[in-house]
């Protein structure tokens, strides 16, 4: 099936695509910048499993329209993200991933001192497999202090029981890596009826390859299984900075991450003495990504996430 255009094209504000190399990775990014007399902060944006820039332009643009900049990247073995020496994406891993969010954070801090702008204002966002590896980050994240906020929509924190695939799969997968196989390759199969209910979104989808033929690296999926499962642990939440804003948006009907999970989380950090500024908002009609779901469930969740953002500029 041939590509077809996003849903939303960005016509007030457009991003500006560029390429970070970074050891031997090429990183390719996209900005949309705020207007320089309206300016109110940055987002580090860390996106999904196998996840597309296309669903992001509406969120992206309002969001820069807004006030706020919005910088997106390509993860390692995501992507349009490439290795330098055989031009294919590679396979990440725990370290990858969280050396990804370091140098991007390095790169925008120094991006923002460069243009004379607060480097105290710059906010980490992520959605899904993205949204787990912000709520860790927020937790053990070598630049975590330097981070103005935390929100995440629909974060892995544990699968759906319509998406895991069983644990005697993860078993497998978690033998296969510890003997050697990292690099091979699991499918991940994600209906698209999970993953936004939006016609248009759907056809978006599908036309960029049927999402049923996900496949990733071993690697890859036992990590952001046992990453996700652990944020759950008292010794990763409670080392979140208690005074750090931090949100979670997450639809009610989420067949691919657990909404349970999320509340669960919450709940535990709450559970914290003097724990503050950390909640949850759900969306009854919500699927997967909601950024990209019907339009009364996306627009209410940018609203949601730029109260927020606005709350703690």
């Amino acid at each position: 099936m041939t590509p077809i255009d996003p849903p939303h094209i960005c016509k007030t504000i457009k991003p500006f695509e560029g390429e970070i190399t970074i050891d031997d990775c090429i990183f390719k990014t996209y900005k949309w910048l705020a207007s320089s007399d309206n300016w109110k902060g940055r987002i580090l944006f860390v996106h999904g499993y196998r996840d597309h820039i296309g669903v992001y332009n509406e969120f992206a643009e309002t969001l820069a329209i807004n006030g706020y900049d919005f910088f997106f990247f390509y993860q390692r073995g995501e992507g349009e993200s490439k290795l330098i020496n055989n031009n294919i994406r590679g396979v990440s891993n725990d370290y990858y991933a969280y050396k990804g969010i370091d140098d991007m954070i390095d790169y925008n801090i120094n991006d923002l001192k460069e243009k004379n702008l607060n480097i105290d204002k710059l906010h980490l966002m992520g959605l899904s497999m993205g949204g787990g590896l912000v709520l860790n980050y927020a937790s053990n994240g070598k630049f975590k202090n330097k981070i103005k906020s935390f929100s995440v929509i629909g974060p892995l924190i544990t699968l759906h029981k319509d998406t895991y695939p069983g644990f005697p799969i993860e078993l497998v997968v978690r033998t296969i890596c510890f003997l050697g196989g990292k690099k091979l390759r699991v499918k991940s199969p994600i209906k698209i009826d999970y993953i936004t209910g939006d016609p248009d979104y759907q056809k978006f989808l599908l036309s960029n390859g049927d999402t049923k033929g996900l496949d990733g690296a071993f690697v890859e999926t036992r990590d952001f299984i046992l990453r996700g499962r652990n944020l759950l642990n008292y010794n990763t939440y409670s080392k979140i900075n208690k005074d750090k804003p931090l949100l979670i948006c997450h639809g009610e009907d989420d067949h691919v991450n657990d909404v349970e999970a999320s509340k669960n989380f919450i709940e535990k950090l709450n559970s914290i003495e003097n724990m503050n500024n950390k909640k949850i908002i759900t969306y009854p009609n919500g699927r997967h990504s909601i950024v990209a779901d019907i339009p009364e469930v996306r627009s209410k969740v940018t609203a949601d996430i730029l109260q927020f953002l606005n709350d703690n500029q």
